[in-house]
């Protein structure tokens, strides 16, 4: 029992040498969005009175563009998370507004050249029609240049996933079908990204 309690005591000492006090840090984000693949699913009354149950996969490519802002820590010398909010392009005249936690690791070190990791995810509020909260998920990898003290540049290249919601049309009378009538309406956007983002 001791010698388990000295081990225990032991690494606790380690760990609170090697902590520190955590570091804010600020940043931009530019990105260039390729949106390629539109799946989603919907169950529904028609107006004729049957159910509907379609799972409709759309491969096609929609350019868009996003600009965030970001607020974090670093808790490590390796390990930041920040939280990011901004304007975001998903598809054709579709824009949301994310809200969102990222974690970045970076194995040399966030204050040196060197690879960068990336993942997070958050909630998502369209800024137009059917303006009901999604999700999204991020997931990248990229290369970071040391500039000046904590000043740096990150080149991204990630993969973003965001759920959402669709107007469902009726094929009977090409009217939109009424929320009542709907009982699943889930949409979700695959889509490649490319960002610079500055960060101090």
């Amino acid at each position: 029992m001791k010698k388990t309690a000295t081990i225990v005591l032991s690494l606790l000492v380690a760990f609170s040498l090697q902590a520190r006090t955590p570091v804010f840090t600020y940043g931009l984000e530019w990105g260039y969005t390729a949106t390629l693949l539109k799946t989603g699913q919907y169950n529904f009354i028609c107006a004729e009175g049957y159910r509907i149950i379609e799972n409709p996969v759309t491969w096609r490519y929609f350019s868009n563009g996003s600009i965030l802002a970001n607020a974090g820590l670093n808790f490590t010398d390796h390990l930041n998370v920040s939280a990011y909010s901004g304007l975001l392009g998903v598809y054709s005249r579709r824009w949301m507004v994310p809200v969102e936690l990222r974690v970045k690791y970076c194995p040399a070190g966030l204050d040196k050249d060197g690879f960068v990791l990336s993942a997070g995810g958050g909630v998502t509020f369209p800024t137009a029609t059917l303006r009901e909260t999604g999700a999204r998920g991020v997931a990248g990898a990229g290369y970071r240049f040391a500039i000046f003290r904590k000043m740096s540049v990150d080149f991204t290249l990630s993969l973003n996933v965001t759920l959402d919601h669709d107007r469902i049309t009726d094929p009977d009378t090409h009217q939109y079908v009424s929320r009542t009538e709907i009982e699943s309406n889930t949409v979700q956007y695959y889509a490649l990204n490319l960002s610079i983002g500055l960060n101090f």
